[in-house]
């Protein structure tokens, strides 16, 4: 039996290796619908905390302001999103995501693999299971979001 020690460190490594290909899987669906991997995270960032100035988007991904004004402009030219100005500050924009039937269903048949892996593997669990899973993930998810936010505030 291998000792919490040695568990933790495989845990660990496991949960590097899966953040890594989660990377990789998000640059080759996002290469597949023409967009590069900060455009696409954009759109789920923007999805999920709809609607959002782009102040707030360049915050939540890391970049400047002029960057993610590029990163906008090219997301509204694929008409994957629109701006709308903030009536009590006209400087601020508001961004929401335009559903793109084509893109979402290439998305879809992206993913199709994977979530099926996941069912398949999540299937064999007790509930007692999942809801630790879900717990895990949650808390590590919290932790990450706090440590990114550590980062960027020092590095300023």
């Amino acid at each position: 039996m291998k000792s919490k020690k040695e568990l933790v460190e495989e845990l660990n490594q496991s949960m590097q290796r899966a953040g890594t290909l989660t990377v990789l899987h998000t640059n080759a669906i996002a290469d597949k619908i023409g967009l590069s991997a900060t455009e696409f995270e954009s759109m789920d960032v923007i999805t999920r905390y709809q609607p959002m100035s782009a102040g707030k988007l360049a915050a939540k991904c890391g970049l400047t302001t002029g960057a993610i004004t590029g990163v906008i402009d090219r997301l509204e030219r694929e008409g994957l999103v629109t701006r709308t100005r903030d009536p009590k500050d006209r400087r601020r924009v508001f961004l929401k995501p335009v559903d793109d039937e084509e893109k979402s269903c290439i998305v879809r048949d992206a993913y199709a693999p994977l979530s099926e892996a996941y069912h398949r593997i999540v299937s064999k669990c007790t509930p007692e299971q999942l809801a630790f899973l879900v717990q895990i993930h949650d808390e590590l998810n919290d932790a990450v979001e706090t440590i990114i936010e550590d980062m960027r505030t020092k590095r300023a």
